[in-house]
């Protein structure tokens, strides 16, 4: 049986430290001005489109999200969505919901507009971007 001779090769993984991959924000709706709002533009259907305090009403069901890892914000997505899954945000200046802006000119301590939407469903919504997600300091 013949040998044969293999050059020792050694493999590193790249360590990235939590705090540098932590690049989110969270936004908690006002869930009871965006109820208002969707009753007051005949979006509530009996209650089958309105806004809670433990779900869009909670800062770390909503956040904005750096999945590109170069420390902008990409999108911004709803978890916590009661069975509906993962929504994808929409992002407004103001409430009439029409001028769209890049969730990458978002800045900590803003008043955004945003709706979600889920089948023939959207949901409006409204609220002031806070610097970590309440209860996920280093959500990522």
């Amino acid at each position: 049986m013949k040998r044969t001779y293999e050059t020792p090769v050694a493999c590193v993984e790249k360590f990235m430290p939590n705090e540098y991959v932590a690049a989110c924000w969270g936004v908690a709706c006002d869930w009871s001005w965006a109820n208002q709002y969707e009753q007051d533009h005949h979006n509530w259907y009996n209650g089958d489109i309105s806004h809670a305090a433990d779900h869009c009403g909670n800062s770390s069901n909503q956040v904005i999200m750096d999945y590109n890892d170069d420390g902008i914000g990409d999108r911004m997505i709803e978890t916590g969505t009661d069975g509906l899954g993962n929504l994808n945000c929409t992002i407004y200046t103001d409430a009439n919901y029409r001028n769209t802006i890049n969730v990458s000119t978002v800045q900590i301590g803003q008043e955004i507009y945003w709706t979600t939407r889920s089948g023939s469903r959207t949901w409006h919504h409204k609220g002031t971007v806070t610097a970590t997600a309440e209860g996920h300091p280093n959500r990522s």
